[in-house]
């Protein structure tokens, strides 16, 4: 306790000199709050804050729900704008109110966001319209909510049934009285939760213990026919109706072998034979309400050649109604129909099976057929014909240049374009007294081999794919010849000879080079081939040039291919000495043909 004389001021007239009594704390607190300095309030961390947000909604038919939301908005900012997000522009907003007056939206990044330089709390009222999905007898509705201090839903239903509701992340989830035909469902949420509600009809406790419990079954069944096998996968969709159920059974002839049975919270299954036919038990790991799939791959085993067989039928036992589906396809060169003695099947148009059949397969579905009990055979007969030899290796173009030297001798290049899918060598049969200085395959020396028949063997590497079909790479042979020399008057013929192949050539171009002083006759030349004043560059299909083509084929491949080749000799480079005067021979689809031309010529004197 402190005594403290007060001298009275000036201006305090007729107040007489007095004595004021107080506690220390108090005196402390008075002392101290005068020689504070003023307070500065200090900047808000947020230009504004969502206290609240209450949204109420209605179904309005299958598809859509209306909802009001209240939204109590408070700007922080001082003399400035700020920007508030609103709603997702996944909902359709159809009018946004403060005050009873339009507010000001536009759409940034993805919200309806409100502008506004509006301080301290108000509300923001908005009506917007949200979509509604159904599902397996599920109905649901969701959007994303902005984050406010406290969020709540409420939605009404029409529906004269009791319905189950579902509100992940609710806090507080509560079903109010039904009235008139309407139930109403109210949840409290998180600050940070998006809004995602489901409701389905819920099944009275008494009605669904007087239930009698029923089973319905459909399959589904694709059967492949391959060479010496034939394949199968079933699906198989229980509907449990009152009951739920942990193990399942389907029946296969004994002659099948069963594969892999796959399903949801698949245990454990086993195979039990009894006779003809085989009953495979699956164990699950939870009871299965409502409906339950199965899937079932299996094989069997077929002889070589054409045969008569049938589809496995598979059996689904204690169930009151099954229907299923079955399609047949060819997994290699063979021709299936239906044979005689089908019966309790029914001819489908493969276009009509589900897409759990056609969706399993990128071959052709070629036979359809709908059952509607376990009782049903569908016999098949299988014809396998023989098989036609097509091409897996062809060369789209080849390119030879010769040249003849003054005295006689020739000196050739050959580069063949190849696309191949498994040769292992390109056969060449070369010009007689020929000598092979280099080949080289995709870009790389390779050391040839020769048969016993004096053909010449060149280790081909096989395309890769490139845009969905092979790429072509360079196969290239270099030789030389000893040819004749012209007489003293300076007269010669020559013969020049290419390479023949055993693969086909789809364009071929030839460039053939004489002396610069050697005179050659129109008459005197020969050939097999046409001989043009420039070649043309043929066009394929697609309407690409094949030189054009072909190069861009190679330079993507040419690395990968080197890299595949094996090593063992090392590149070498060989130049032809191209001069002269050169003439111009091409064809069009080279099979397995003599490429020939001949000539005579006549050396001029050298003034």
């Amino acid at each position: 306790m402190i005594t403290w004389l007060l001298l009275a001021p000036a201006f305090a007239q007729g107040i007489p000199d007095a004595t004021v009594t107080m506690p220390w704390n108090r005196f402390e607190e008075l002392y101290q709050r005068g020689l504070a300095p003023e307070e500065i309030p200090a900047e808000s961390p947020r230009d504004w804050s969502l206290n609240r947000a209450v949204y109420s909604g209605r179904v309005v038919d299958d598809e859509s729900a209306v909802f009001d939301a209240t939204l109590q908005v408070e700007v922080h900012a001082v003399d400035r704008w700020v920007t508030v997000p609103l709603l997702p522009t996944t909902v359709g907003l159809q009018r946004a109110r403060i005050n009873g007056q339009d507010a000001s939206i536009y759409l940034d990044g993805g919200w309806y966001t409100l502008v506004t330089d509006r301080q301290g709390t108000f509300t923001v009222e908005l009506d917007f319209a949200a979509s509604v999905y159904e599902s397996d007898g599920r109905s649901s509705t969701a959007f994303g909510l902005a984050p406010s201090g406290g969020t709540e839903v409420s939605l009404e239903v029409p529906s004269a049934d009791p319905l189950t509701f579902d509100v992940p992340r609710a806090q507080l989830v509560q079903d109010d009285i039904p009235r008139a035909g309407v139930r109403r469902m109210t949840a409290v949420l998180p600050a940070n939760a998006n809004l995602s509600l489901g409701w389905t009809r819920a099944l009275p406790e008494e009605e669904e213990a007087q239930g009698e419990p029923r089973l319905y079954a459909e399959t589904h069944t694709l059967v492949g026919i391959g060479d010496g096998v034939l394949a199968g996968h079933s699906e198989v969709n229980w509907t449990l109706v009152n009951q739920g159920r942990e193990t399942f059974s389907v029946e296969l002839p004994a002659d099948v072998a069963v594969l892999e049975v796959t399903g949801s919270g698949v245990r454990e299954w086993d195979t039990i034979r009894d006779g003809d036919s085989q009953r495979i038990d699956v164990q699950l790991n939870f009871e299965a309400l409502g409906a339950y799939r199965l899937f079932i791959d299996y094989e069997r085993p077929l002889q070589d050649g054409s045969l008569e067989t049938d589809i496995p039928q598979l059996v689904v036992p204690g169930v009151e109604r099954v229907k299923g589906y079955v399609g047949v396809e060819a997994r290699s060169n063979l021709e299936i129909t239906a044979a005689d003695g089908v019966s309790n099947a029914t001819n489908l148009d493969v276009r009509e099976l589900p897409a759990s059949v056609l969706g399993r397969t990128d071959q052709p579905v070629l036979l359809g057929f709908k059952v509607r009990n376990n009782d049903w055979n569908i016999p098949l007969q299988v014809d396998q014909h023989e098989d036609v030899d097509v091409l897996v290796t062809v060369s789209d173009m080849a390119e030879a240049t010769t040249m003849l030297t003054p005295d006689g001798r020739q000196m050739g290049r050959m580069i063949w374009y190849v696309r191949n899918n498994r040769r292992q060598f390109l056969r060449l049969e070369m010009p007689e007294e020929s000598e092979i200085w280099s080949v080289q395959v995709a870009g790389r020396a390779v050391k040839p081999a020769r048969d016993e028949d004096g053909q010449t063997l060149i280790p081909l590497v096989r395309s890769q794919a490139a845009g969905g079909a092979l790429a072509a790479f360079s196969v290239e042979v270099v030789w030389v010849e000893p040819g004749a020399e012209p007489d003293a008057t300076g007269r010669g013929s020559a013969t020049f000879d290419l390479p023949t192949t055993d693969i086909p050539i789809t364009y071929m171009r030839w460039s053939v080079y004489t002396p610069s002083n050697a005179k050659v006759s129109k008459r005197a030349i020969d050939a097999t081939l046409r001989r043009v004043d420039y070649f043309n560059t043929p066009v394929t299909p697609e309407g690409e040039y094949i030189g054009g083509q072909i190069q861009k084929q190679q330079e993507r491949t040419a690395a990968a291919q080197a890299a595949s080749m094996e090593n063992g000799v090392e590149p070498v480079e060989v130049a032809m000495p191209i001069e002269g005067k050169p003439l111009y021979f091409e064809k069009l689809l080279v099979l397995d043909e003599e490429l020939t031309v001949n000539l005579d010529y006549k050396l001029k004197k050298s003034r």
